[in-house]
């Protein structure tokens, strides 16, 4: 039976504040149809690239078994049993370009099978020196699949979008797997020896001072080495070892020191006081927007007339009565905007012919010389351009760039409409 001090106090705590942030976050991302595709998406992403990437481990890695590196495999045998794991997982070498690390991971999530991956950097300490560094790193790995790590990880990983959370999670289960693996291997100097290959590397690491190394926490004070450690998924190294010693010799070679105080001002900082700010900037600008309006200063929307709107609306009815009221369909607004302009953007071709039966200029031009007609051009609605030219519209005036209608349509290379404009000119 697990024996409960080996799990972090923090632990359990950790993950069920990220069930209910997970639930919180995917409930908020299934009410709307872009949140929902973007969540089932990355979902179906990730789950098929991770079964791609232990599908090439296991067909290019090396499997552990009773013919293939038998004293390994032997290791990881006593410490399922110790661990008392039903099942032995499936273990694999695989050569790693000289980092240290290894994983445990679940094929296909929920449904697929277990597996640990050891980088080949970290076996090969294994056979050069006379300690059992390896099987601190095996234990390690063993104590992330008794504690459904993998599985867990699975069900809270909207969490890991959120700061601080997600990865509080992750550094409680590293702790809880040190600690397992130290107790279950009875060789907490390994354990701890594991971890400094992790500080200093495979040639260095037994030579390391380990107090002053612990020391070196202690003396790294400043905010941003608390906010490194809050955002990370493991736990730094000098504390790692902290808890190992803790937990097997009842005391640490050097007490490190708490950063309590510093995290709870980071907290205070990124989940009160800066929501606060924004929210009080966000109110004070708009106040500050409606008392000098700085609205009637910013042309966001143009301004319409009566005959604009109805025809924006697409009103036959509004626009005949404003026509037969005597409104001029040429005025134009600060952005140069006619009503027949804004029929022909809309393609509306009955409005159209009402506004050029009721005087509208089909030559009309802008400031930037821009007309009617090579608005058409741009809506590509070669009906529309029959209908202006039987009005008159000219497709050889030029804008300020000196372009005609003709020079726009040859840039976009609509050849339909430069046939038409031809047919027109050459009659």
């Amino acid at each position: 039976m697990e024996k409960p001090l080996l799990v972090h106090k923090n632990e359990n705590l950790m993950y069920g504040l990220c069930i209910i942030t997970s639930i919180a976050l995917t409930i908020y991302l299934l009410l709307s149809i872009i949140g929902a595709i973007i969540f089932i998406v990355l979902g179906i992403i990730s789950l098929f690239s991770h079964a791609i990437s232990m599908a090439h481990i296991q067909v290019n890695g090396v499997r552990l078994k009773e013919n293939q590196f038998p004293d390994l495999y032997r290791r990881v045998l006593e410490l399922c049993e110790k661990m008392e794991l039903k099942k032995v997982p499936e273990v694999y070498v695989v050569e790693s370009g000289g980092m240290l690390n290894a994983f445990a991971t679940k094929v296909f999530g929920f449904f697929g099978k277990n597996m640990v991956v050891l980088y080949s950097d970290f076996v090969d300490i294994s056979y050069d020196s006379s300690g059992n560094e390896i099987d601190y790193v095996i234990a390690h790995e063993l104590a992330h699949i008794k504690r459904n790590h993998i599985i867990k990880a699975l069900l809270i990983f909207p969490a890991m979008w959120i700061p601080f959370i997600g990865v509080g999670f992750s550094r409680m289960a590293e702790y809880t797997c040190d600690r397992m693996a130290a107790y279950y291997t009875e060789k907490p100097h390994d354990a701890i020896n594991g971890l400094l290959i992790l500080a200093a590397g495979k040639r260095l690491y037994n030579k390391v001072n380990l107090s002053e190394f612990l020391e070196q926490y202690n003396d790294k004070k400043g905010v941003f080495v608390t906010l490194m450690e809050l955002l990370s998924t493991h736990p730094p190294i000098p504390k790692r070892i902290h808890e190992i010693e803790n937990l097997m010799f009842g005391e640490s070679t050097v007490p490190l020191i708490n950063r309590g105080k510093q995290t709870f001002a980071i907290m205070f900082i990124v989940f009160f006081l800066f929501p606060v700010l924004v929210a009080g900037v966000t109110f004070a600008g708009i106040k500050a927007i409606e008392k000098f309006n700085l609205m009637d200063w910013m042309p966001f929307e143009p301004d319409y007339t009566p005959l604009m709107e109805a025809t924006q609306e697409g009103d036959w009815e509004r626009v005949n009565e404003l026509l037969s009221a005597g409104e001029n369909p040429n005025e134009m607004n600060e952005f140069g905007e006619s009503p027949l302009l804004i029929a022909i953007v809309n393609e509306d071709v009955e409005l159209i012919k009402v506004l050029l039966n009721s005087g509208a200029d089909p030559n009309l031009q802008d400031d930037y010389g821009w007309t009617p007609f090579m608005s058409a051009v741009m809506t590509e609605n070669i009906e529309i351009g029959k209908i202006l030219l039987e009005a008159g519209a000219d497709p050889l005036l030029e804008d300020e760039d000196k372009m005609s209608a003709i020079d726009h349509a040859k840039e976009t290379g609509n050849n339909e409409y430069i046939r038409l404009m031809d047919t027109y000119i050459n009659k």
